[in-house]
């Protein structure tokens, strides 16, 4: 992955990340136990977002998900970090792979930190917990921006989730949340596609969790995928909705948090270089046309 795609994935990590990543730090103090229900409370499924280059924020949220395994029923944990064409590579690998370095070498997708997940993988090791390759591959994003929601997922998939009347609001929320996170620079014709192929890595993120009835579920995936208003959670079914709990690991506190998020977890800013600049100097690197007189 080179460098300007490498920055676009960290901006990726929520759908304002950019906002979040340039504004001063605001700490919250806080127990590691705070703000995390039981399955016999009535939830059963957790989405632990994040910033994806912030430690801080993934060293929080490792403490919460250690807490909900400790409680039992052990949960199933649906990753992000993982595209869903290596499922059946992830589960040979865990069963195979003597450490975690293995399964990875195996399994894992290119472009991640992967230090931070590292537990993930060695709880699934050491205590057989499943982990789902919750993420669509972006071969896979790119075709449904070019040739729609059905080329990929279906035609089952895209009128089981009614992907054909998408409520307006929705597309809005994610129309905006593409443009800023992209410093507002994107040609207009690309962002209609954009929003497609976001929407259907949500779709396809849901399903995931729809598809769990017997366990606890973890969803471990960015800011931007685990907000209520436009996330994951406007495809699950409205029995699933009722069970989970959103949990927001933001850099700094913003208006729209409690439209977003169940709990907001705000965690120290991480230096990082502005990521706007990723923009801009991509522009400058292009060449111009040369003007011929007439």
């Amino acid at each position: 992955m080179n460098h300007v795609r490498i920055r676009l994935h960290q901006i990726r990590c929520s759908s304002t990340a950019l906002a979040f990543a340039l504004c001063s730090t605001v700490l919250a103090a806080e127990s590691p136990s705070q703000d995390v229900k039981t399955p016999q409370d009535g939830t059963r499924i957790f989405f632990l977002g994040e910033i994806h280059d912030n430690e801080h924020g993934h060293q929080r949220r490792l403490e919460r998900v250690k807490q909900l395994i400790e409680q039992g029923p052990l949960p199933v944990v649906a990753m992000e970090q993982f595209d869903r064409e290596n499922q059946a590579v992830l589960d040979a690998a865990l069963s195979q792979c003597p450490d975690v370095d293995c399964v990875l070498a195996k399994a894992g997708t290119t472009g991640w930190a992967w230090r931070f997940y590292k537990p993930y993988v060695q709880w699934a090791l050491d205590k057989k917990i499943k982990l789902v390759a919750a993420n669509m591959s972006n071969v896979d994003v790119r075709k449904v921006m070019t040739n729609g929601f059905e080329s990929v997922l279906g035609a089952q998939l895209v009128d089981t989730y009614q992907l054909k009347q998408i409520p307006a609001q929705l597309l809005t929320a994610q129309n905006k949340a593409i443009q800023e996170g992209h410093c507002n620079m994107l040609p207009a014709q690309a962002i209609g596609p954009m929003v497609q192929g976001q929407i259907a890595r949500d779709v396809w993120m849901a399903h995931v969790v729809n598809d769990v009835s017997d366990a606890p579920v973890v969803l471990i995936a960015g800011n931007g995928h685990v907000r209520k208003d436009a996330g994951v959670m406007r495809w699950l079914t409205p029995q699933n909705q009722a069970k989970t709990q959103v949990h927001g690991y933001v850099e700094k506190t913003d208006q729209t948090d409690a439209q977003w998020y169940d709990h907001v977890h705000v965690v120290p800013r991480v230096e990082r270089e502005d990521a706007c600049l990723v923009f801009t100097q991509n522009r400058a690197s292009k060449p111009t046309k040369k003007q011929t007189t007439p």
